[in-house]
């Protein structure tokens, strides 16, 4: 029930129609009041004597039965009620008179001689036929048409177990309880506006007069105005009538309407009145990360994205908007929808809506240990997949972030073809990944989430791309690089054999910045066959590269935070003999026993690598330089500074920064020559900046990206595949290579484009390229594939390669 431009539109015609039937009549104005005398516009008149005027010359006035005498000679007399307030105009005062000559020569000469009384009747009847007409309008147009538009939104979203009377209660106790104030003058004016466009109604189908003068002596008795005693019983009746609907509508706005709105406010904001939406997003729990998730989601402009998210937590309906609001959470066009209920109560699932929502998305709970949130995520997924015929959502799938990497099989599997997890574990290989490639952090924030290019898919026989090699359709893709292909039982294969050959049903996984990328090409950009042969560039098999054995210090190694899931890649990606150091505020009994526990909650033991020592120090002296120093910095490959959320997210930023810049102090005192280019973990953007001042890049948002890869499974589950390939230890890795890599013996060229570039790395088997450095920044996906850039031996490309 806002107010938009189209009303404002209609209003504008209402006004009009109220002008030309106020003004129908102002032509005989003249004649009636005059000539006929009767009343004007209905006033009526009554049999009373006449005032007479004494004139200049002092001649005593008529008597009262000369005046009453209807002598065609006398002069016309004015009823008392039809005089004018006004006292009679001095002749030496000439503005009424330069007014009236202006509106007679506007609006003719009868306009021009009209007394202000004459014109004020006019104004009175515009704004009465005005409101009269949008009064009818509202209740024979206006709220039949709202209805049925609710009518037809109920039909189309096809929500099953709820009822129509439901559907209305739930939307209009939404729109009461966020109107706020200006709802409440909103209902008040709708009641007002019927009672007097009622009550003119009757008096103009009872007493055969203008409807106009019925809304003003409605208007009087409606608010309690005294009733003229001399009117008709008819006349009194609906006076009566009309004071006492308007008493009554006013004490019940301000008594019974008041408590049951009230009412209904407390029930929406405990969040215990059912949900009734349809296609909606459930969130599942309220953490750290429901910020940047719903941040994510709002800019997201994907032609299926839900626009309502039901959040269901434990905690109470207002505290998690409260939470909201403080965090200052931008959520854009998002409607948010807040309910207190378990997640795993079938009862409180129905009243968000998981029944009917499109998507399901649960978080887990960094409150508890992981493997006991875990196990809160397996007893929900075991509810939704109890309820109804084929489980819950009817219509939808379910992203779950699963913390400990062995359970995402298990998930998978009970509640198979609607759930996808993700593993918080698979963050600690992305960060081995970046710490060992410095710059792989800004790579995948640019790729995981919604604000640089997607991943999009496309059928292969659409694209004009079935039966072609994979080898070849990157040079058929002119605005997309294709990393992938989903074949038609559901399996993804991320960076397939270049001799793989399309099949008609093969869905083509391209990184793109929309799905208008996807375009059906009849040629290709680039002949990779004529290129090969004119080049003298031969096809060659990719040599693996051996591990390195590494020495690495983990710093604020706590048991929920990432510093296990980096051990475990360290394992994975260093040779044997490798060694770590822990610096945190657990004793060394605490540390080893948190190692064993996640090798038994893992079933992987560390084989490659092994914990050396353990640098204990209380929580107030992490930033100490005497205690950081104890530690041999220079001697370390890998520098892994974690941030302590326990502490919060202001206080661990802190923290780390403190921490790196006494880092930076030692060594530039003891080894100015040592490289220092750590893995940072930070929570907050003004960690990130400060950071960048000491020349510290490598940071990753662990929270954010998490957030991120969450809203693009929940928005598409392409993205699952995509990301549980790339973050897997058995899948395929990103990397940043140098060009002369692959040149062999050939020079490297000073100029050269993105498809020379790609053709180049294609003569190697397993790697595909989706983007290179220019000027200092990493560009993913460039746009214009052919177009020639200088390229220096510094330059590098950025590859997906097989592991």
């Amino acid at each position: 029930m806002k107010w938009t431009s189209a009303r404002g539109l209609s209003a504008m015609k209402l006004l009009i129609v109220g002008v030309l039937l106020a003004c129908a009549g102002a032509r005989k104005l003249k004649q009636n009041s005059h000539d006929e005398g009767k009343p004007i516009w209905g006033r009526r008149r009554y049999a009373m004597p006449a005032l007479s005027l004494e004139t200049s010359a002092g001649a005593p006035a008529a008597s009262p039965a000369a005046a009453m005498s209807p002598s065609a000679a006398d002069p016309v007399v004015v009823p008392v009620t039809a005089m004018p307030t006004a006292a009679p105009l001095p002749a030496n005062v000439t503005w009424k008179d330069s007014l009236a000559s202006l509106t007679g020569s506007l609006f003719g000469p009868t306009a021009g001689s009209m007394t202000q009384h004459e014109w004020w009747v006019i104004v009175r009847n515009i704004i009465g036929w005005c409101v009269l007409t949008y009064g009818v309008w509202v209740w024979t147009w206006f709220f039949p048409r709202l209805y049925m538009r609710q009518w037809e939104k109920y039909q189309k979203e096809a929500i099953e177990g709820r009822t129509f009377n439901q559907y209305l209660n739930y939307h209009f106790n939404y729109w009461l309880s966020s109107g706020g104030l200006s709802a409440m003058f909103e209902i008040l004016f709708y009641g007002i506006l019927t009672l007097l466009t009622c009550g003119a109604l009757l008096f103009m189908i009872f007493m055969q007069q203008s409807p106009v003068k019925g809304l003003w002596l409605c208007t009087l008795w409606a608010s309690a105005a005294s009733i003229d005693p001399a009117v008709t019983a008819m006349e009194g009746g609906i006076g009566i009538i009309t004071t006492a609907g308007g008493l009554v509508l006013i004490a019940v706005l301000l008594t019974a309407i008041a408590d049951f709105f009230a009412a209904q406010q407390r029930v929406s904001s405990e969040g215990r009145d059912p949900i009734v939406e349809g296609g909606h997003l459930v969130l599942l729990g309220f953490s750290a990360q429901t910020k940047q998730f719903l941040e994510e989601l709002a800019i997201c402009e994907s032609n299926g994205a839900p626009t309502t998210v039901a959040i269901l937590d434990t905690m109470n309906k207002s505290d998690i908007e409260d939470e909201i609001k403080r965090q200052n959470t931008n959520t854009g066009n998002l409607k948010i929808v807040c309910r207190c209920g378990l997640k795993s109560s079938a009862a409180d699932l129905w009243k968000v809506g998981a029944d009917v929502a499109s998507r399901v998305v649960i978080l887990d709970d960094p409150s508890k240990p992981r493997d006991e949130a875990d196990a809160l995520t397996f007893g929900t997924l075991l509810t939704l997949k109890g309820q109804g015929k084929s489980g819950w959502p009817n219509n939808g799938h379910i992203s779950v972030q699963c913390c400990l990497g062995k359970n995402v099989e298990y998930m998978s599997q009970l509640y198979p073809v609607k759930t996808f997890c993700l593993s918080s574990e698979r963050l600690g290989r992305l960060m081995v990944q970046s710490a060992q490639d410095q710059g792989l952090c800004p790579i995948f924030n640019q790729i995981i989430g919604f604000t640089g290019d997607e991943f999009y898919a496309g059928n292969a026989t659409e694209l004009n791309l079935a039966g072609r090699t994979f080898k070849e359709i990157p040079f058929w893709c002119e605005l997309a690089v294709p990393i992938g292909v989903r074949h038609s039982d559901g399996q993804y294969n991320i960076n397939p054999a270049k001799d793989y050959v399309l099949q008609d049903d093969d869905d083509v996984i391209v990184l793109a910045e929309d799905d208008d990328a996807l375009m059906r090409m009849e040629e290709p950009l680039f002949d990779i066959h004529n290129w090969s042969a004119e080049s003298g560039f031969e096809s060659n098999a990719e040599t693996p590269d051996e591990p390195p054995k590494a020495r690495a210090l983990i710093c604020n190694f706590t048991e929920r935070g990432a510093g296990c899931a980096i051990l475990q890649a360290l394992d994975e990606m260093c040779a044997p003999g490798s060694e770590c150091d822990l610096f945190c505020s657990s004793s060394e009994e605490d540390v080893r026993g948190i190692l064993q526990n996640a090798e038994e909650e893992t079933g992987k033991k560390l084989v490659n690598i092994s914990l050396k020592t353990v640098y204990s120090t209380p929580s107030h002296q992490m930033t100490s330089k005497h205690k950081i120093s104890k530690m041999p910095l220079a001697s370390y490959d890998y520098h892994f500074v974690l941030a302590d959320a326990a502490l919060g997210f202001q206080e661990a930023d802190e923290q780390t920064v403190a921490m790196i810049i006494q880092m930076k102090m030692i060594l530039a005192e003891e080894s100015p020559d040592t490289l220092f280019a750590p893995l940072v973990e930070i929570c907050t953007p003004t960690a990130d900046s400060q950071l960048r001042l000491c020349n510290i890049t490598n940071t990753l948002n662990t929270t954010t990206l998490m957030s991120k890869a969450l809203a693009l499974v929940a928005i598409d589950t392409l993205a699952h595949g995509v990301l549980s390939d790339l973050l897997s230890a058995a899948g395929n890795n990103m990397d940043i290579k140098l060009l002369g890599e692959y040149m062999g013996k050939k020079k490297l060229p000073t100029e050269i484009s993105f498809a020379e570039a790609t053709a180049i790395v294609t003569q190697h088997s397993q790697q595909c390229v989706i983007g290179w450095s220019l000027d200092g920044e990493w560009i993913m996906n460039p746009k214009d594939k052919l177009a020639p850039r200088p390229w220096t031996p510094s330059d590098k490309v950025i590859v997906i390669k097989d592991v």
